[in-house]
Parts: structure tokens; C-alpha cells; sequence
């Protein structure tokens, strides 16, 4: 497609048994520095070794997944550049599939988590959740009267996008939604989410050690489990 009069791509995973009657959910996985869609797409094992970070998996075939491509390496979004994007994108996939509008999350790593939490801070007009793994907020993060719920996974150890970007960004989500600091515990990853935040609109986090930057194991799972809170 053409966003900003410049060829975008983007690759679509859609059910084996698709049917056009059925509306599912739509799942947006952005790749990292110099990654490519295509690795979002097939598993890059680097990343995961699985489609889609796990999620497919995980979905079998009750999603509709894409993975978008970004520019220049990655998902710096100037001006709103791939915001513009993704908006488009997801518009020009309800027109040909149908999708659940009401179910459409996104998910990325690094600089795809970045993108991630671009789109939850601007765009929960269209994503209900977001869940951004090693990112921080510097792909921007428009205010927008828009809330999205969120689960940020971070590692403490990560050199290339310290700890504390990932905090940053967490704690926009928690002031955007109207959380309190009180925090519960959620599944079995020491997870925690938040008290208080605005119905529906969930805020959880995930600071965990692995040894550095990279998804997590149990990513897929804790990332499922919280989107199929809604």
C-alpha cells in the first residue's frame, strides 16, 4: 500500500479455515532494529524461533496476525510517519478481512516495542491493548484522550534499552489510565498489574531478569493471557 505517497508492505497470516462470516481478532507483530517483517512473520529464531513472537502459535487459527515492515531500519516514526501507517493499514485489512474491531492489540520487541507503545499512547481509538516487549517511549508518545490497555515486559538487565525506559513508559500508561501504584500479582512470571486504572483499561508490567535484551520464554504466554482479558 502507499502511506505518505511512499510503498509500504506488510505480510498477513490468516486462518487455514478462514471464513468470512467470522469475525476474529487482529494481531500486530512489529519487528525490531533491522529486523523485517518477515521475521516477525516466520519466527526469527533470534527473536523467538516462532511466528509472530509465539502468539501464533499460541492462537492456532483463531487470529488474524500481520507483520508490518518499518522504514529505515525500524519504527522512528517522524512525524507520525507510521502511525499514519499502521492506522492505514489496519483500515485496508477491515475493508478485504473480517476482523473483530473490537480485538485488534499490538506487540513488538525493541524498537517494535517502541512502535508498540507509540500506538497504545495515540491510537486506542483502534487497539484495545498493547503489549510492548524491551521498548521505551522513543517512538513518541502523543497524548491522546484515547486510553489503551498495556503489558510492558522489560528485562533488568538489558544494556541496549536500560530498565529504566521501560519504567518510563510504564508509568506514562499508568498516569494515561488513571492506575494507582497499589499492584497484584498475575500469572506465574512475577508479573504485577495495577489498581484503580480506567474500566477496561488494564495497565501491567513485567520486569524480570534474563540476562539481557531479548524476549522473554514466557512472552507468548503472559502476552495471550493478557489480551484474552477482553
Amino acid at each position: 500500500m502507499t502511506s505518505d505517497g511512499v510503498t509500504r508492505d506488510y505480510w498477513v497470516r490468516v486462518p487455514s479455515a478462514y471464513r468470512s462470516d467470522n469475525a476474529y481478532p487482529l494481531i500486530v507483530g512489529l519487528h525490531w532494529r533491522d529486523g523485517s517483517a518477515t521475521d516477525v512473520y516466520n519466527g526469527n529464531s533470534w527473536a523467538s524461533g516462532k511466528p509472530f513472537y509465539g502468539l501464533k502459535e499460541l492462537y492456532g487459527e483463531t487470529g488474524i496476525f500481520v507483520a508490518p515492515a518499518g522504514l529505515d531500519a525500524g519504527w522512528a516514526n517522524p512525524n507520525d510517519r507510521d502511525i499514519r501507517f499502521i492506522g492505514a493499514m489496519v483500515n485496508q485489512l477491515k475493508q478485504s478481512l473480517c476482523i473483530d474491531t473490537s480485538h485488534v492489540f499490538a506487540t513488538g520487541f525493541s524498537f517494535g516495542g517502541m512502535m508498540s507503545n507509540a500506538i497504545g499512547c495515540q491510537m486506542g481509538d483502534v487497539f484495545r491493548a498493547v503489549a510492548p516487549m524491551s521498548g521505551s517511549v522513543w517512538s513518541g508518545c502523543v497524548a491522546s484522550p484515547n486510553k489503551t490497555a498495556a503489558l510492558l515486559l522489560h528485562a533488568k538487565e538489558d544494556a541496549v534499552v536500560g530498565y529504566q525506559f521501560g519504567e518510563e513508559a510504564r508509568d506514562k500508561f499508568i498516569a494515561k489510565n488513571s492506575c494507582s501504584k497499589t499492584a497484584t500479582k498475575i500469572g506465574t512470571n512475577g508479573c504485577v498489574i495495577y489498581q484503580g486504572c480506567a474500566a477496561d483499561k488494564p495497565v501491567a508490567w513485567c520486569g524480570y531478569s534474563n540476562g539481557g535484551h531479548w524476549p522473554p520464554g514466557f512472552a507468548a504466554t503472559e502476552i495471550k493471557a493478557f489480551f484474552d482479558r477482553f
